[in-house]
């Protein structure tokens, strides 16, 4: 799977049918372009384990389902998972938005979380200095942490922005 556009069309795809699903889904294409599709039925994940060495350098995509979504990834599960099985490529939607992260290949994960434990202790004034108050922690303190964590770290490949219905 090396056509950009059939990749593109087949994100949108992804994103269009599984958005507002009650149940996390994913997607994954391996560096070799097979394409999997998942889901356990579970709003809070998705096992795709039994890729195994598969998910080293691929691209994924996952649903937050709309009672279970943090309007961005989630630092105990989605990042260090992407970080552990080798993704190169990790994005996410729900209802609301649609984020990516690249894995930086120069950071361990232990230097990620470090700097994500310190900013996260100090959210709501990198959310302050964003112009955000308390009123805005539900849509985006994580979104904010994660941010900030790759500002400090000099990591370019985060962004989130909204989806357009």
């Amino acid at each position: 799977m090396k056509d950009t556009q059939q990749v593109e069309a087949l994100k949108d795809s992804f994103c269009n049918s599984y958005a507002n699903s009650k149940v996390e889904n994913m997607m994954v294409i391996t560096r070799n372009g097979e394409v999997h599709y998942m889901t356990d039925n579970n709003p809070r994940g998705v096992d795709c384990s039994y890729l195994g060495g598969k998910l080293k350098g691929s691209y994924n995509i996952h649903t937050h389902p709309p009672d279970t979504t943090q309007y961005s990834f989630s630092t105990d599960a989605d990042i260090p998972a992407a970080f552990a099985d080798g993704t190169r490529i990790m994005e996410a939607v729900d209802y609301k938005y649609r984020y990516r992260f690249v894995v930086p290949e120069n950071i361990t994960f232990e230097q990620w979380d470090r700097a994500r434990s310190d900013v996260q202790d100090h959210a709501l004034q990198y959310m302050a200095e964003r112009g955000m108050s308390v009123a805005d922690i539900e849509e985006n303190e994580l979104h904010v942490i994660i941010e900030e964590t790759c500002k400090q770290l000099g990591v370019t490949g985060y962004s989130r922005w909204e989806v357009h219905k």
